[in-house]
């Protein structure tokens, strides 16, 4: 019933979207407004929003209430979804998940440009930041990075050995494009085999690499050409994407591709809405949807045409798949209702309708009408990271009878069974988590979060079955730089900068042991 209702509510105000819209292209007419209906439709659309929003506030209400009115959450998931103190009432929740199937795939990821800041000045993200983010909490001059260690044989084994302490199968981390092509059309050889050079080293050690291509970071010359927002810039990325490609899967380990998971572009939704709208990411602009809609709508397209083409030579093994935050905004006043409606259709929707439909639309009304069809994208899976459903009030952010985290957000480990369950009905190919994590100083909170996040998961597995859920990384490796937040208070490694297992993630080091032993175990039995 609730799924109707939100259906018919947004099929009346799509149509008054389309009337309260201007024509695209820079026109300055505009569409018919047929005045008499839209008298009718406006007061009833906004009859309709304010049920909508009561329809989210009354279970945020209801949810202070001592009556027992949930099922129980052993059976039944959804009822922690709903309240996050029905948590408590789910016993042993690390031994379950130990006894638990084990995911094909689980790992702890990174990104260049945050583990090696100074190692990427051709970067806009190294302009950007040291213009915008106080010097204190740029990383330090000077500090050992991953890239450095990625280039000796010593430094990779020093990796490799936290990784394996850590217990992971999997590691994903990102090519840098400025060190690979730090002008246009001038390639670095030399850095491109230090990337070679670990996925051989990791394929050695028993774990597979996971390669992003573009995450939130870029050539500062592509930056400056307009990157997705302009579609004539799309084929440089796919020149770059190809490059990597040839690279790391021509030359195999026994026989494999030394990488077989590759992610086209990282979050392109949170990133045009930092970009254009939040203004908190080059070129910091504020409020500006019609720019968001089209860097969007580029970055989608770009992932359809870099897919197209790497799938031509790939071998067979291989699989290509996008990014996508799962972020949906739930307001906790009706006054609010329109802004967390808007911000959730940009950053969450319009990535989610896209690969439904093969049509990219963003409207809002007065301000941007974004609309084409193109052919239907393919994905051989999808990345679904998620951290939070922000509960937004007068005040801020708040939570459900949470504890809040660094970010600031409220901890919401149980909301990952719902960004598995919609972001696969959305794009209809297997999942892989492949960020989800928690910021905190209190490695108790870490010890808490870690347990549930991967119960939530295997629930969510159980619902869309073992083929379409692969697997789980923790964000992240190391702690490191937090894009616009800089260096601090942000906690999410799982090690410290120097090279450290937190108490918290020992907890996630004891859940991949006890799934290496059973993998093992099964692998014997097979034998």
């Amino acid at each position: 019933m609730i799924d109707t209702f939100t259906h018919f509510h947004t099929s009346v105000w799509g149509d008054i979207e389309n009337r309260l819209t201007p024509f695209p292209e820079g026109s300055k007419s505009w569409k018919s407004l047929h005045v008499i209906p839209l008298l009718v439709e406006l007061p009833f659309g906004l009859g309709l929003s304010l049920m909508q929003a009561f329809n989210k506030i009354v279970p945020y209400i209801a949810s202070f209430s001592p009556w027992p009115r949930l099922s129980d959450p052993n059976k039944d998931f959804t009822s922690v979804l709903k309240d996050a103190r029905e948590w408590k009432k789910i016993e042993n929740i690390e031994e379950k998940v130990k006894n638990g199937k084990p995911f094909q795939l689980f790992g702890t990821a990174t990104c260049t440009t945050q583990d090696s800041f100074h190692d990427c000045p051709d970067s806009q993200w190294y302009q950007w930041g040291k213009k915008k983010v106080p010097e204190k909490n740029l990383p330090k001059k000077g500090d050992e990075t991953l890239f450095q260690q990625y280039k000796t044989k010593e430094g990779r084994a020093k990796i490799i050995a936290s990784l394996q302490e850590l217990g992971v199968n999997s590691y994903r981390f990102s090519i840098e494009w400025s060190q690979i092509e730090p002008k246009e059309g001038e390639w670095n050889k030399e850095n491109l085999q230090v990337y070679v050079d670990l996925c051989r080293a990791l394929r050695g050690a028993g774990i597979a690499p996971m390669v992003s291509l573009h995450h939130f970071s870029e050539p500062l010359w592509f930056h400056e050409k307009g990157s997705f927002e302009k579609e004539e810039n799309i084929d440089a990325f796919i020149r770059f994407s190809e490059k990597v490609f040839k690279a790391l899967t021509t030359k195999s380990w026994g026989g494999t591709p030394l990488v077989e998971h590759f992610c086209t572009i990282n979050e392109p939704g949170i990133e045009a809405f930092s970009r254009f709208i939040r203004g908190a990411f080059s070129p910091g602009c504020f409020m500006n949807f019609k720019r968001a809609a089209n860097f969007l709508k580029g970055a989608l397209k770009a992932h359809c045409l870099v897919y197209d083409k790497l799938k031509q030579n790939a071998p067979k093994s291989v699989k290509i798949g996008i990014v996508h935050q799962y972020l949906k905004f739930v307001p906790t006043n009706p006054l609010i209702f329109p802004t967390t409606h808007y911000l959730t259709r940009f950053i969450n929707d319009a990535s989610l309708n896209f690969f439904r439909t093969g049509k990219f639309e963003f409207k809002m009304p007065f301000v941007n009408v974004t609309d084409e069809n193109m052919p239907k994208p393919k994905t051989d899976f999808v990345g679904c990271q998620y951290y939070v459903r922000p509960v937004i009030g007068m005040m801020g952010p708040t939570g459900y009878h949470a504890p809040m985290t660094q970010m600031p957000f409220a901890e919401d480990s149980e909301g990952l069974y719902e960004a598995i369950i919609e972001t696969h009905k959305a794009y209809k190919a297997p999942v892989i988590v492949t960020e989800n994590g928690i910021s905190t100083h209190d490695e108790a909170q870490r010890a808490r979060y870690i347990p549930r996040a991967l119960y939530a998961a295997q629930r969510a597995q159980e619902k869309i079955g073992e083929e379409n859920f692969l697997g789980y990384y923790l964000w992240c490796f190391m702690d490191n730089f937090e894009w616009d937040m800089g260096m601090n208070p942000q906690r999410f490694g799982a090690f410290t900068k120097d090279g450290i297992l937190k108490e918290g993630a020992k907890v996630y080091a004891n859940i991949l042991n006890a799934w290496r032993k059973t993998s093992e175990e099964d692998s014997d039995i097979a034998c």
